[in-house]
């Protein structure tokens, strides 16, 4: 749903916490890695639909929502160390899909409806009532990182590292949902409304953030990011309404469009994990464990649509697009 997606988008989670400062000394230059995600997505007004029991004065309302599952997702990275004077430079790329899907039936005079507005005219509310609300919802979110990176030392201590790091965080989520409402008669559908909803945004902009690793005994280490960031882009919407009346062909009841060539908003990225490093001669084996957590604040999501008169008003809308779960990768530096 709604919702999405990584915050880092998803920017280095484990990647940046641990690979960049490490305390083992038989490590050249170059780092590669991949990292298998486990993440659930978490946003409000997840609501689709709304039943109700009861009569006279004993109505009780009750509203279904969309479940938040867990899906997996991938995350590669490289890194060229001692780029420049001490500097390292990175990047980190970020791919997951999730998926959800709910639904609701209610046979009799009070049936199902909608939990939100819909862009439809007067003379068509009426068919916003039915027997059945099928509703489905995915997130298609990607992220790239470029990072140039620091070590700052401040302890003397050779296991434990500080690592500033800054950049270009750049995000591009794709959110789509799909609601069929159905009403029967008999054992037929007599009349089918679909509602068809898209909402796409891109943003690019700076990245700052601290990597720490500090390693308690032989081989293992604990790792931690934080990571902000501010991106500016675009955003734009597609809604669509069509029905279906017996053995009719589909027909659209109405089309919005709409398009915000510009805003602004901040991401949040935290990490935290333990890792188990191997020197073999010049090659390191580094195996990372841990959980993280993303969010894009106030990120684009679909417009909300009120009643107004005979007409519809539509208002853009925001939302925080949350994930957070597991994450186990591996990377080798030589």
């Amino acid at each position: 749903m709604a919702a999405i997606f990584l915050s880092v988008a998803s920017l280095t989670t484990s990647v940046q916490a641990n690979y960049w400062g490490s305390c083992n000394d038989c490590c050249p230059d170059v780092t590669v890695g991949v990292d298998w995600l486990y993440w659930s997505p978490c946003a409000s007004d997840r609501h689709f639909a709304l039943t109700t029991e009861g009569i006279d004065s004993e109505v009780n309302v009750k509203t279904h929502y969309l479940c938040d599952e867990w899906d997996s997702g991938v995350r590669v990275y490289g890194k060229l160390g001692n780029l420049w004077n001490g500097f390292n430079g990175g990047l980190i790329y970020t791919y997951i899909n999730p998926k959800t899907s709910g639904s609701v039936e209610q046979i009799g005079n009070n049936g199902v409806v909608f939990s939100f507005g819909l862009p439809i005219p007067e003379e068509g509310r009426g068919l916003l009532q039915g027997s059945r609300l099928d509703a489905k919802w995915e997130l298609q979110y990607q992220t790239l990182d470029a990072i140039l990176s620091y070590s700052i030392d401040v302890t003397q201590n050779r296991c434990f590292k500080i690592e500033a790091f800054s950049g270009l965080t750049w995000v591009d989520v794709k959110q789509k949902a799909s609601y069929t409402l159905d009403q029967v008669g008999g054992n037929e559908i007599e009349i089918r409304v679909d509602f068809d909803r898209n909402n796409d945004f891109w943003a690019i902009g700076p990245c700052f953030g601290l990597n720490t690793s500090f390693r308690f005994c032989d081989c293992f280490n604990i790792f931690g990011l934080v990571k902000t960031s501010l991106v500016v882009g675009e955003s734009k919407n597609k809604d669509v309404i069509y029905g279906t009346r017996g053995s009719s062909e589909t027909s659209t009841f109405v089309t919005v469009t709409a398009k915000d060539k510009c805003f602004c908003f901040p991401g949040l990225h935290l990490a935290t994990g333990i890792d188990y490093e191997l020197c073999l001669c010049n090659i390191t084996l580094d195996l990372r464990l841990g959980w993280e957590y993303v969010q894009w604040i106030n990120a684009p999501t679909f417009p909300y649509y009120e009643l107004d008169g005979l007409g519809v008003r539509s208002a853009p809308s925001t939302n925080d697009l949350t994930m957070q779960g597991i994450f186990l990768g591996l990377n080798t530096t030589f």
